[in-house]
């Protein structure tokens, strides 16, 4: 079982739960993932417009998908705002064809370019002048970009101390024990986030190791014999697919 520093971290932070279950502390969640995964420098772009570029290209596929059709916008040196703006349509999905829904994302990604360009320039200069209610409002009124999108956008691109909830955050915090609220599979806004101190680093990396979880262990059948969250998980070993 766990010696007595962990037991001192067990319930050091406040938090929803479903029920009576102790889920632990976002704080010894932190701790376990950090101490297997430590930095992982999430998200890699060179600048807030690539990383909102990329936050489009990434729906419904893979990274790797995405890194192909980066490096092409990169190689046509299109991975600015303006540069998407005035880049033929065409041209544009041919770039990003092997992210899947080119067309589709093409359009979007042409729309939210052209939105920020005509307010702000760009997504540096959004991140200067927009506060996170204003951020937000101006994201969401964008044809294509959800709460995922516009919250790792609002994260990751602009720096705005807000958790990303995915498809593998929910998985994983749900199956810790926590209670997430049934219209959105997500925990009360400014749980996590509060937990943290609004550290938008620790938010960041918190998000990342939380999606090498869900790719590699906490699927829809489990992995959990080498999941670094085995020994603070209720869920452990349910429904697992020993590999």
């Amino acid at each position: 079982m766990w010696n007595q520093y962990f037991k001192a971290w067990y319930n050091s932070t406040p938090v929803h739960r479903k029920g009576n279950l102790n889920g632990p502390s976002v704080l010894v969640i932190e701790d376990f993932l950090f101490r297997r995964y430590g930095d992982l420098k999430w998200w890699p772009s060179e600048t807030a417009d690539e990383m909102a570029i990329g936050a489009i290209l990434t729906q419904n596929t893979s990274w790797k998908n995405v890194e192909k059709s980066l490096s092409n916008l990169r190689y046509l040196d299109a991975l600015s705002c303006g540069q998407i703006v005035s880049m033929p349509e065409s041209e544009l999905e041919i770039a990003i064809r092997s992210s899947g829904f080119f067309r589709q994302k093409s359009m979007r990604i042409k729309a939210m370019c052209r939105a920020v360009y005509e307010e702000f320039g760009n997504f540096e200069s959004m991140a200067k002048i927009a506060d996170l209610e204003y951020a937000r409002s101006f994201l969401s009124s964008l044809n294509g970009i959800g709460r995922e999108t516009m919250n790792s956008i609002l994260l990751y691109g602009l720096g705005f101390p807000v958790f990303v909830m995915d498809k593998y955050t929910g998985r994983i915090i749900s199956r810790l024990g926590y209670d997430l609220e049934e219209s959105r599979k997500e925990l009360p806004e400014g749980v996590i986030e509060k937990a943290l101190k609004h550290d938008v680093p620790r938010l960041r990396n918190l998000h990342a190791m939380f999606v090498e979880v869900g790719k590699n262990h906490c699927r829809k059948s489990p992995i959990c014999g080498s999941c670094p969250l085995e020994k603070i998980c209720d869920y452990s070993g349910k429904d697992e697919i020993v590999p």
